[in-house]
């Protein structure tokens, strides 16, 4: 069972400096993942046994859990604008989630191996997911589905993010390298066809 130990703390130095305002504290699950909300004081901590908690960290308060992974859940980030989440995790899987209605909204496979990270794209409606199998998948999730594998790595992807301007993606792998990836093609072949040739 997973408790909660929260305390806030008044700093002592400027703020500027870096002074920790709250703790929390989980007594019997590793911590897998983290995400802010972008504009609510909430924050997503995606757990080693397969729930999602969501917390109010200026009130030191669970909001909600979320419980539908079979293992580790090691990739959470929020949806900028929109009341959703994605996570990804050790059963291969990833979910897309809203948290007002409470409730994962579905799932989208194929990765063959564990999910290390998501990130929603902040402008187009895509997911980016690092795995395992040596793949980073671009995912569109309004159509539930992988538009796009990025292939090259030769050992585990340990994370992917999105570019927040240029239809680019970095990666990292347990292959020693950061890779630069040009996506322009995917935003491309997605939208409507302007009637030029």
């Amino acid at each position: 069972r997973t408790t909660l130990c929260a305390s806030l703390r008044l700093p002592r130095r400027p703020a500027w400096r870096g002074a920790m305002l709250t703790k929390f504290e989980t007594k019997s699950n590793r911590v897998k993942g983290l995400a802010f909300h972008s504009s609510r004081p909430w924050v997503l901590a995606s757990l080693h046994n397969g729930v999602v908690q969501l917390w109010d960290f200026r009130m030191g308060t669970l909001i909600d859990r979320f419980d539908e992974h079979d293992g580790p859940v090691r990739g959470v980030c929020f949806h900028q604008s929109q009341p959703l989440f994605v996570t990804g995790g050790d059963d291969y899987k990833i979910k897309v989630w809203n948290y007002k209605l409470r409730r994962c909204l579905f799932s989208l496979l194929g990765h063959l191996d564990y999910i290390r990270t998501v990130q929603f794209h902040v402008e187009h409606p895509w997911i980016v997911s690092a795995s395992d199998d040596q793949t980073i998948r671009i995912w569109n999730w309004q159509q539930r589905s992988c538009v796009s594998v990025l292939t090259g790595h030769n050992h585990y992807v340990m994370c992917a993010q999105f570019h927040v301007k240029d239809d680019l993606v970095l990666s990292a792998s347990l292959d020693q390298t950061v890779r630069v990836w040009d996506i322009g093609g995917v935003r491309k072949k997605k939208l409507p066809a302007t009637g030029t040739p």
